[in-house]
């Protein structure tokens, strides 16, 4: 998770007070709060929940310092393509450039759940929000075609009523590309929100021809 570490002597000296730093809270009989540094290298001890700005009650261990569960400091995150992770909340190495091709793998493993890395703006540029993504989210898909020369100028083909499907979209970019001397077909990838009200959520781009 990611919180702003409370003032302790503890904080002081590691000189992390009133910094929003990712925390790792150990396991064991005595939980404590492993503070991690650059590259997620945790320091070389954890310190008291208390130190940290945590506290414990019968509903278990909170803070209003705590800033998102699904942030943390990744730099080999890419943003907005999309993450596995394992049942024990281990991120998989290879990341999916769009929703459906990490969907299709998730689905044939076992307790595996879809993450979106999106930048967290309002912390450091190196994190990131891990957002879940359901398996079964509704997805509707948009084309886009246009062709440029060395110069810049260019044509685009937007209208949905023209690019139908994935192969008139090969046909038009091929056609431009002649044309133009350069041209590109893609299709881009959205999906619903959790109410299906619009397809808010950039499932990704895949390029269906270049050249």
């Amino acid at each position: 998770m990611a919180m702003r570490v409370g003032p302790s002597e503890a904080t002081d000296h590691m000189r992390v007070s009133d910094k929003a730093v990712p925390v790792r809270i150990t396991d064991g009989e005595l939980p404590m709060a492993q503070l991690l540094g650059d590259y997620e290298k945790p320091f070389s001890f954890p310190i008291l929940l208390g130190e940290a700005g945590l506290h414990t009650d019968d509903l278990g261990i909170w803070s209003d310092r705590i800033l998102d569960l699904w942030v943390r400091w990744t730099p080999t995150a890419t943003p907005t393509w999309f993450y596995l992770f394992g049942a024990d909340g281990l991120r998989y190495l290879n990341p999916f450039r769009t929703f459906e091709e990490a969907r299709d793998r998730a689905l044939s493993l076992d307790g595996v759940e879809v993450r979106q890395a999106l930048p967290a703006r309002a912390l450091n540029a190196c994190w990131f929000r891990y957002v879940p993504v359901p398996l079964d989210a509704k997805i509707t898909h948009r084309y886009e075609v246009w062709g440029q020369t060395s110069k810049s100028r260019s044509e685009k083909i937007t209208d949905s009523k023209v690019l139908t499907d994935d192969e008139t979209v090969i046909q038009l970019a091929q056609g431009l590309s002649k044309s133009w001397g350069y041209g590109v077909g893609v299709k881009d990838a959205f999906l619903y929100d959790a109410h299906e009200h619009e397809p808010c959520i950039f499932g990704g781009r895949q390029i269906l021809w270049e050249g």
